[in-house]
């Protein structure tokens, strides 16, 4: 079973216990961030979900800020520097800009299930599987599982008090309730 028709299974039945844990549990489909983890290995780990020509080029050069480092990426089309806070480096930064290193061919999603653990799944797939999904599943459906990594998200940086909220809003929201 390819990546979408796992996907796709998981959405039309929502799996609890002992299926969603072995759904968790399936490294070919879902990647696992540690809030510990360093950018670069994280950069590795999406591309190892990546198409081997779309793969990310991350270099590490040393720089005189209290980061002490720059990640750049390179594709065949662009390079951009992690646009990281002059004291520290960060994850939410990296995977912001990963996805934007991919798009419009690829998206980052974050799977939402994982919300509230210090390390978060996320899914990478093609732009026309999940807009495939959406067709099927519907959009909120699709999003309210799998959230779109944009410029905006806050994933590893969010608030305690926040996550909670989020963690009831969604008990609230849960599709089929």
């Amino acid at each position: 079973m390819n990546k979408q028709q796992e996907i796709a299974r998981f959405l039309s039945h929502p799996p609890d216990g002992e299926a969603l844990e072995q759904f968790c549990d399936n490294d070919e489909l879902l990647v696992w961030i540690d809030w510990r983890e360093y950018e670069e290995d994280l950069i590795k780990w999406f591309n190892e979900h990546l198409a081997e020509a779309d793969q990310i080029v991350c270099e590490t050069k040393e720089i005189d800020k209290p980061r002490g480092v720059d990640i750049v990426l390179t594709s065949k089309e662009k390079s951009m520097t992690i646009p990281f806070a002059d004291d520290a480096t960060d994850r939410d930064s990296a995977i912001r800009t990963m996805q934007e290193m991919i798009a419009p061919n690829y998206q980052i999603r974050w799977f939402m299930e994982s919300l509230g653990g210090d390390t978060l799944a996320f899914v990478l797939l093609p732009t026309a599987q999940w807009t495939e999904l959406e067709r099927q599943f519907g959009k909120e459906k699709v999003e309210f599982y799998f959230q779109p990594v944009t410029s905006d998200s806050v994933m590893f940086q969010i608030g305690m008090d926040e996550v909670f909220a989020k963690i009831d809003a969604r008990a609230k929201e849960r599709p089929g309730r």
